[in-house]
């Protein structure tokens, strides 16, 4: 199974260098949005654990 990261440069790189079609040109950036979209929210949440933990004690 590939990671986020991986699959959004291997999309990245499939749009860039690849000759497509609209349709398929669409559906990769539908995908790429998705999955950046995807890796905003798991930032975010990893985010907000880190400064919990690092929260000074009340």
């Amino acid at each position: 199974m590939l990671t986020i990261d991986r699959q959004i440069q291997e999309l990245r790189v499939e749009m860039a260098s690849c000759a497509l079609t609209r349709r398929e040109r669409a559906q990769a950036r539908a995908e790429l949005d998705r999955l950046l979209a995807r890796q905003a929210r798991m930032n975010g949440a990893a985010d907000a654990l880190v400064s919990i933990k690092e929260a000074p004690p009340a």
